[in-house]
């Protein structure tokens, strides 16, 4: 007998299918030379006397410094399928959603919310909080209300049919939790637990597969976006490739460098690739230039 879907799996089911029956995706695989920018990591952390940081977490940084440089990313789309009407509304504030895997091996979508202005030791730290607030309560209760609200939303748009027997099947599943977990969780102040709003849609998604299956070779090829966003991430794991290297006199030689493959999937709807074009453009030259990561450790 099959194993049946939990609350967690039908909330992902239903957006995955959105994505992908609504939005036209286009990828891109940009392939960034990441050698210069992770010796200088390796020796600033190693240096540190405070707060040691992740190669996530600096991947994070250097997203949302290219997203600033390309606003037009960091969007939610409406769009009138019949009337072919639609609307692209650019968002100041950069919030990240970021999938997150959970000791029994599920992924939630954690929304890091507000990194535009935060410091790379300030990420770092709500990193750090976000781990403590899921250790400290069943995160599957702000699931369950997340996932509720947002077919309710759904219903208020008109979507009847689709989104009243979904949440008719949010409402009646027996995996769902029962009376005791609600009353245990919200006797957690609201500081040290997952909320729902640490869970509702963030206005960009990033995914780092490479902090999950590190040295893997390979690039993820596509990924699903998540409406009303306009713009994902999909970050692999470092590898070992040939390539050119130039010195001080411009000369050229083969040699051994760390890649990073980045797969940037985007609403074609809302974005043309000229748009992406800035974002690419400052995530390369952040990687070429290392000394920036000193600012960033001594802020």
């Amino acid at each position: 007998m099959g194993e049946k879907f939990n609350i967690l799996r039908k909330a992902i089911s239903y957006e995955t299918t959105e994505s992908w029956t609504t939005v036209p995706h286009v990828t891109f695989i940009y392939e960034a030379d990441v050698t210069e920018m992770l010796n200088e990591f390796g020796r600033l952390n190693e240096n540190s006397q405070s707060l040691k940081l992740t190669i996530n977490t600096l991947l994070l940084k250097i997203c949302v410094e290219a997203v600033k440089t390309a606003p037009q990313v960091n969007a939610h789309i409406k769009y009138n399928p019949k009337r072919i009407t639609g609307e692209v509304e650019v968002i100041k504030n950069i919030n990240i959603t970021m999938p997150w895997v959970l000791e029994n091996g599920e992924i939630v979508p954690i929304n890091l919310r507000n990194f535009e202005d935060k410091t790379l030791v300030e990420m770092q730290e709500y990193i750090n909080k976000i781990a403590q607030k899921i250790n400290n309560c069943n995160i599957h209760i702000p699931l369950y209300r997340v996932a509720v609200s947002i077919l309710i939303e759904e219903i208020k748009k008109g979507h009847l049919l689709k989104a009243v027997s979904a949440l008719l099947g949010m409402i009646l599943d027996k995996s769902k939790p029962n009376k005791k977990d609600f009353k245990e969780y919200d006797k957690i102040p609201l500081n040290d637990k997952i909320i729902p709003a640490d869970l509702q849609p963030g206005t960009i998604t990033m995914s780092n597969f490479g902090s999950v299956c590190r040295g893997l070779n390979g690039f993820v090829g596509i990924l699903d976006i998540a409406p009303p966003q306009v713009f994902a991430i999909g970050i692999g794991s470092i590898q070992e490739k040939p390539g050119v290297i130039k010195n001080e006199s411009n000369e050229k030689s083969i040699g051994i460098r760390k890649i990073i493959p980045l797969c940037l999937v985007f609403d074609h709807r809302a974005l043309n690739f000229g748009e992406i074009v800035p974002f690419i453009q400052k995530v390369e030259y952040i990687f070429e230039h290392s000394e920036l990561l000193r600012d960033w450790y001594s802020k």
